[in-house]
């Protein structure tokens, strides 16, 4: 009988299976519950900065993260649920991308009212 990650559901053998709390999960899934993604990390936008020093920021990015870049510069601005919407994608996905996209100085979050919106980092 196979396993199946608790979290997203996908199939799993017992090498793939790794063990959180009692509850079985699949790698990328195990990843996010140890260190879910944090925008707010001075440390990581110093290293992006220094990763990227001289060179185009918007030229590191992945086909995904261009995407998203796009989207939200043809909106002007964007909600969590319209990103996951438009763009396809699942919460814990968008938050990854974002947080990167964050990191490197092309996104940034903004509240309005309660509501946290994602717009170009210089806009």
């Amino acid at each position: 009988m196979g396993l199946s990650c608790e979290k997203c559901g996908k199939e799993i053998n017992e090498q793939q299976r790794y063990e959180h709390m009692g509850r079985n999960y699949c790698e990328d899934c195990y990843m996010d519950i140890l260190s879910p993604p944090k925008a707010c990390d001075p440390w990581a936008v110093y290293a992006a900065k220094c990763s990227l020093q001289g060179n185009d920021k918007f030229s590191a990015l992945t086909p995904r993260q261009q995407r998203i870049v796009d989207f939200v510069r043809a909106k002007g601005e964007i909600g969590l649920q319209e990103a996951t919407k438009d763009l396809n994608l699942t919460e814990e996905e968008f938050k990854r991308e974002f947080a990167v996209l964050r990191h490197m100085e092309v996104l940034r979050g903004k509240k309005k009212g309660t509501t946290v919106m994602y717009a170009l980092f210089d806009a």
